[in-house]
């Protein structure tokens, strides 16, 4: 899910030294932040050798879980590209697409370098999950929103080096580090995929604290105003904890959470979250924080959605259908499941919480989060439920957030069609079994195929982890609401 904000923002630069002929050549990285103030960043893409002509440059428009066409390309300006002997290549930016196309044939590419108006990204996006931002002693920044990829080069490893200003603490989630170096690190990404889905954080505002468990947490918190951070790392632990004890295992080696409080701009939009591979982004208005009804709502609010977007670090990062993956980054693709991506991730989020509730407390819990989402169906329009679950799936993804009735119906199906299967699945069993044996069937399934799941491949996968048919449940709500 998604938000934004703005201020300004700094010279950002990076060097891309992609490979040639050998599959296992790393590209190279260098993002570049110079002053705290500046409005743009600045990116230098350079080759160890140079790389036959002519190639394109891309700048993602939409990114995994994004559910939405994103014109990231629309802020940058002044592409450049030069040869090893420092001649000026031919560049041209395609009419029709997020593109630009570098060099002729017979010529060799070293270096490429444009810019990026983050001040103006931030101020004409107005979902603050969707934006990289800035402010004066604090910069936050999305990889998909920053970083371009040479065409037919994603699947390569990549070493980034982040250079910041004098003093300032940098944090990169592919690698972060607590207390954080100072001005200059360096990580590594298997591809250009764990590149763009992560986030690199920096400046003296920035707070950042390592939390122990068997997924280590390290909470990043940028806040306009006084917070009780003490407060939102427990939240956060906990919630991390109940996750992995669901799914039993720990499939990275840390997780990040990027934390913002913002005071509220005008027009923006706050309070939805991001997940990523091993992080998640949570923005906030401080205005949400103090308009909860009571502490104990706000956090038990936090919770949920902590829980909830971490689930997604499982399901679908590592479990996904069709259309998810392989990522395609210029045009946001047509997705049938993702109810089960943000159904059956919302479920979890909710059943790991309970297992961590003593039974009485638990089961109130359930019967809360789910007669909301009852709710949620019995309040939709009569055209949504007149939609199949896949109709209602295609429409959310491109539509997911900017018509949030989509996004809510789309999870509420997918979460009670989850609550139905599990409840099934425990009766059958007598309590021996859940939908968490199957799901962890799946994912076991999905690390072992790495590809998209066919709907009767999850079915056939859920059978196998449970002894239970659950076929009936999932075509029963495959098909419209009401006709």
């Amino acid at each position: 899910m998604k938000n934004a904000t703005l201020r300004s923002i700094g010279l950002l630069l990076f060097t891309i030294v992609p490979c040639l002929t050998h599959a296992q050549a790393r590209i190279a990285y260098q993002l570049q932040y110079v002053r705290p103030g500046d409005c743009c960043v600045r990116v230098q893409i350079k080759f160890t050798e140079g790389v036959k002509a002519p190639i394109a440059l891309v700048m993602p428009r939409t990114y995994p879980g994004g559910y939405e066409q994103i014109l990231y390309d629309s802020f940058v300006d002044g592409v450049s590209a030069f040869d090893v002997s420092g001649k000026t290549l031919a560049v041209k930016h395609a009419e029709d697409g997020p593109r630009w196309n570098i060099g002729r044939a017979s010529e060799s590419v070293k270096r490429i370098e444009y810019q990026v108006d983050i001040g103006r990204m931030e101020s004409s996006i107005l979902s603050s999950v969707e934006t990289s931002k800035v402010r004066r002693a604090y910069v936050g920044l999305l990889g998909y929103s920053i970083f371009a990829f040479v065409d037919g080069l994603e699947d390569r490893p990549i070493e980034l080096v982040v250079d910041a200003p004098e003093n300032w603490p940098v944090l990169a989630t592919l690698a972060p580090k607590v207390p954080p170096p100072v001005k200059t690190t360096a990580v590594g990404a298997p591809d250009y995929y764990g590149l763009a889905d992560s986030q690199i954080l920096m400046g003296p505002d920035l707070q950042v604290n390592r939390l122990e468990g068997k997924i280590p947490l390290v909470l990043a918190v940028y806040s306009e105003s006084a917070v009780d951070l003490d407060i939102e790392g427990r939240l956060a632990r906990k919630a991390l904890d109940d996750v992995q004890a669901y799914f039993g295992d720990t499939p990275f080696p840390q997780y990040t959470v990027q934390l913002e409080f913002f005071k509220p701009l005008a027009g923006h939009g706050y309070d939805f979250s991001q997940e990523h591979i091993d992080s998640g982004t949570f923005t906030f208005s401080l205005d949400w924080i103090m308009s909860a009804k009571t502490t104990s709502d706000k956090r038990e609010a936090m919770l949920v959605n902590y829980a909830h977007h971490m689930a997604h670090s499982w399901i679908p990062k590592r479990a996904y259908g069709a259309g998810y993956r392989p990522v395609t980054w210029e045009l946001a693709p047509v997705i049938d499941t993702i109810w089960f991506n943000e159904g059956f991730g919302r479920y979890v989020g909710i059943e790991a919480i309970a297992q961590g509730m003593p039974r009485d407390e638990a089961a109130a819990f359930r019967e809360n989060e789910l007669g909301w989402l009852r709710q949620i169906l019995d309040e939709a329009p009569p055209f949504i439920q007149k939609m199949s679950i896949e109709t209602l799936s295609r429409e959310a993804s491109f539509l997911y957030a900017v018509d949030f009735r989509l996004g809510k119906n789309t999870f509420a199906r997918g979460a009670l069609m989850a609550a139905e299967m599990d409840e099934r699945i425990r009766s059958k069993t007598h309590g021996e079994k859940s939908l968490r044996e199957a799901l962890r069937t799946l994912l076991a399934w999905s690390n072992t195929n790495q590809r998209p799941f066919r709907l009767e491949e999850m079915m056939q996968m859920f059978s196998e982890g449970t002894g239970v048919d659950v076929h009936d449940i999932l075509k029963r709500w495959q098909e419209p609401l009401s006709k």
